[in-house]
């Protein structure tokens, strides 16, 4: 309603001066124009009305200022529930998708990774001075986790970056934890997949090491790959081993999965690609101990 008002004394204005002008019947100067009664009075409504508007902004962005420092404080409080609930809670299951590959949403129940993604809820802290918006700017995409309960209780968040996290039902606060990213960065295939000359190349880009026990990373992947990329000559042709007895280690690069088998007593190693083809290996005593040590 306001800003109609000032359009129309603005447009007023500008019509007196038109009149003026068009009848030819004199040309004022500026400075009786703007002496006239009409004209002070045009402009004293037209500054009375900017003023309100500004009135108006500031009460407007006071206001806008309170909600979110309510909203803030309300997201903090339910971040706190959210800790307290979760810390004793089992987390039996955990959703992942990629905003680039929604139609590849997929559910894991390996026991160390859900345990890794409760520590991002229970470890995370609130970052200020960074929005949600703020993340939806720089970043291009974002990881969705959603970790389940043994009551089918669900916490849901989004990664952005390595670290940043918003949390679905607090939308208003932003959140890090750091290497937030990495299960996301391991089990959810890339919109584009990187060719690997080896599978030692691979293995050592791997994000994530897993197994029934534990999760190792980048380090130790990269430490694993430089042995692994000794025996690649020593291939051991039409063998054919059953392994479902054999140590194994799970190497996810990008949603891909490499299985490093392992067969300490006869000093074998078997490489299993993610379309599940065997290849075997022997390989030294010293460079099975190097590995172990590694990986174990």
């Amino acid at each position: 309603m306001k800003k109609k008002q000032l359009k129309k004394l603005a447009a007023a204005v500008l019509f007196t001066g038109v009149s003026l002008g068009v009848t030819g019947c004199f040309k004022p100067s500026q400075s009786a124009v703007e002496e006239s009664e009409y004209y002070q009075d045009l402009k004293d409504d037209y500054d009375k009305v900017s003023e309100q508007l500004k009135d108006e902004k500031k009460k407007t962005s006071s206001l806008n200022k309170q909600i979110q420092s309510i909203q803030e404080a309300s997201g903090d409080q339910k971040l706190a529930d959210y800790k307290n609930q979760i810390k004793d809670s089992i987390i039996g299951k955990v959703d992942f998708m990629a905003n680039s590959v929604k139609e590849k949403t997929f559910a894991v129940t390996n026991t160390p990774v859900c345990d890794y993604a409760k520590e991002i809820v229970t470890g995370c802290n609130r970052v200020l001075g960074v929005t949600p918006d703020d993340l939806e700017e720089e970043y291009d995409d974002y990881y969705s986790y959603a970790l389940m309960d043994e009551d089918n209780t669900t916490f849901e968040f989004k990664v952005y970056g390595d670290s940043f996290i918003v949390f679905d039902d607090i939308p208003s606060n932003v959140y890090a934890y750091n290497g937030a990213s990495v299960l996301g960065d391991a089990l959810i295939d890339a919109a584009v997949q990187k060719d690997y000359a080896t599978f030692a190349d691979r293995i050592a880009d791997a994000d994530l090491i897993v197994t029934d026990e534990k999760l190792k990373y980048n380090t130790d992947a990269v430490n694993a790959s430089k042995i692994l990329a000794g025996i690649i000559n020593n291939k051991i042709d039409n063998a054919n081993y059953n392994t479902d007895s054999w140590d194994e280690y799970r190497f996810y690069t990008k949603g891909t999965v490499t299985k490093v088998q392992i067969n300490s007593d006869d000093k074998i190693i078997c490489i299993e690609d993610k379309e599940g083809n065997q290849t075997f290996y022997q390989i030294s005593d010293k460079n099975l101990i190097s590995l172990e040590k590694i990986l174990k």
